[in-house]
């Protein structure tokens, strides 16, 4: 029986192999996840542990395609404490598309309304315990989707993260990552994935899989990206809504970091010094924090990397798209 057969996690019509994760394989790919909240309210009593030996609470915001796989596995594998091969995961309840993402909400109970993300949390933390396993991390992705935002729910999610839930029992700190990327990057991945099944590209390749690499080589074509004022008004919303995740963030007072995906997966010799993977590892309080270079870091990457192109020889278009960029705040985004 696995961790997470006795949790609020309900698993359905997967063929997802459990013999073939590790503690730091983190984001769930398989095709229908469920909360079972029946579970979590049979047990209200629930306390969050802040144990140094129980698993550190935390919630990993990030947009589709923006590297949170590779840095949630990154993280639990420096962080380690307990048996690699018991598997821990960061699974996206709130929904990995934007309808999921409604119904997630929609489907919370009004007991838990306002104590959910601390509560599903807690229900986890308690299995990995009761079962005597010893993983870092314990938490969830959450997809910071614009049309839910402002759905009353997320945002008491956002409150029970930063304080207490309705009970008004304090909880231990619930820290929250966020995570940005560059968005043209963050476009021309979801390209390379459009109208592929995950069993023709998987939307990851472990290091070393070179059957999974020459598959997304097949599909690593160039392409015309998107230019003119479609292009400059696409990127202000984006702009828009990152800050807007900023501003929910502190204004509900969460205790949170963030962090760019540029920063944590700069191309380097590997002796320059790891800043943006230290800032993680001091915000946790678990983790090296001082002294760490980018090459200790790569040594801990599960995940390869899929495409080392650059912007020039990804886009047909690349003239057009540098021609409209040029004189704006936008014009870093290309390389």
């Amino acid at each position: 029986m696995g961790p997470l057969a006795e949790t609020g996690q309900q698993i359905k019509n997967t063929n997802y192999n459990h013999s073939n994760t590790t503690a730091s394989t983190i984001i769930d790919e398989r095709p229908s996840i469920e909360v079972n909240w029946d579970h979590i309210l049979s047990n209200p009593e629930c306390e969050l542990s802040d144990n140094d030996e129980s698993p550190l609470p935390l919630v990993f915001m990030a947009l589709g395609r923006t590297g949170s796989s590779i840095t949630w596995a990154t993280v639990a594998k420096m962080t380690e404490i307990g048996d690699p091969s018991e598997p821990e995961k960061a699974i996206e309840i709130v929904g990995r598309i934007n309808v999921e993402s409604t119904d997630f909400f929609n489907n919370i109970p009004d007991k838990l309304s306002s104590s959910w993300p601390s509560s599903y949390i807690c229900d986890l933390q308690t299995n990995f315990t009761r079962r005597g396993l010893k993983g870092s991390l314990v938490g969830f992705q959450w997809k910071p989707y614009k049309i839910e935002l402002d759905n009353p729910r997320s945002l008491a999610g956002l409150r029970d993260l930063a304080s207490s839930n309705d009970a008004g029992r304090r909880h231990p700190s619930i820290r929250v990552i966020y995570q940005t990327r560059n968005p043209i990057d963050r476009r021309l991945s979801n390209w390379r994935h459009r109208g592929h099944s995950m069993s023709e590209v998987p939307p990851h390749c472990k290091v070393g899989d070179g059957k999974c690499l020459k598959e997304h080589q097949k599909f690593d074509q160039r392409m015309n990206f998107t230019d003119g004022k479609e292009l400059l008004h696409w990127l202000k919303q984006d702009k828009n809504h990152e800050n807007n995740v900023f501003q929910h963030l502190t204004d509900a007072g969460v205790d949170y970091i963030h962090v760019a995906y540029e920063k944590l997966y700069s191309s380097g010799r590997g002796d320059e010094v790891a800043s943006e993977w230290m800032r993680i590892f001091r915000f946790l309080g678990r983790g090296p924090s001082d002294g760490l270079i980018m090459k200790d870091v790569r040594k801990n990457f599960e995940m390869a990397k899929t495409s080392s192109k650059n912007h020039k020889d990804m886009m047909l278009n690349y003239e057009e798209v540098k021609k409209t960029l040029e004189g704006t705040e936008f014009e870093e985004y290309l390389n």
